[in-house]
């Protein structure tokens, strides 16, 4: 299977390792998608407020791999070769659907920042305590004496500063393409872990059904040797 391959991250065995994978797809993305329709989750919003109908595919590309997380759980638990197998192809469709998701989004959000930064103005930065659903760009004055007021129970009730929000921004943006390039490496290699699991499971049904073919073989020469003699 190749070296360091036989156990998943060096200690844990294939198919416990194949589960928390499946687990790992499943509950992350399934987070992505939820945080998305609820207006908490920065990137979904900002991407979809650089290109509205880039909000829906990528959620749509989120749930696809949530769901591709759950047939890897049932493959992972029942060690059903079939399910492991349709998961190893998933697990390497995940990877590319998440790179592409991620790299749009990251290049959407870099190309549009100054729209960020406005968005940010206007309503703050998207967090849990500050969900938003709007997904139009903010237009503000350009007046330089202009300053966010914030009116609480309104979309204004979190407005902040532009030097704070440059700031926020370049950080935000810095730090999720920092993520998204340490995540991809691992789900690159979450990958090939299952499908070595898969092949393990390929390779020991042969196994077993060339021992039970053996087995057969012996008992009909054993029988023919009784005849002769």
């Amino acid at each position: 299977m190749g070296l360091g391959m036989d156990k998943c991250c060096c200690f844990i065995p294939l198919r416990l390792g194949t589960f928390i994978i499946a687990l790992w797809f499943f509950v992350i993305y399934l987070f992505d998608a939820v945080t998305g329709f609820l207006g908490s989750n920065a990137v979904t919003i900002y991407s979809g407020q650089s290109a509205k109908p880039w909000y829906y595919i990528g959620l749509l590309l989120t749930v696809i791999i949530c769901v591709g997380g759950f047939f890897g759980i049932i493959g992972s638990l029942f060690a059903s070769r079939k399910f492991a197998k349709t998961f190893s192809i998933v697990a390497w469709v995940s990877c590319v659907l998440s790179i592409i998701k991620f790299l749009i989004s990251l290049i959407l959000m870099v190309v549009h920042r100054d729209d960020l930064v406005q968005s940010c103005r206007r309503s703050g930065f998207v967090g849990f305590d500050n969900s938003q659903v709007p997904l139009t760009p903010a237009i503000l004055t350009e007046n330089e004496y202009y300053s966010p007021v914030r009116y609480p129970g309104t979309l204004n009730a979190h407005a902040t500063s532009e030097e704070d929000c440059q700031g926020i921004i370049k950080t935000f943006l810095i730090a999720y393409g920092v993520i998204i390039f340490i995540v991809m490496l691992i789900q690159i290699y979450f990958a090939k872990v299952v499908t070595n699991y898969s092949s393990r499971l390929r390779n020991g049904a042969r196994h077993h059904r060339l021992h039970d073919q053996q087995i057969k073989d012996f008992e009909e020469s054993r029988y023919h040797m009784s005849t002769v003699y």
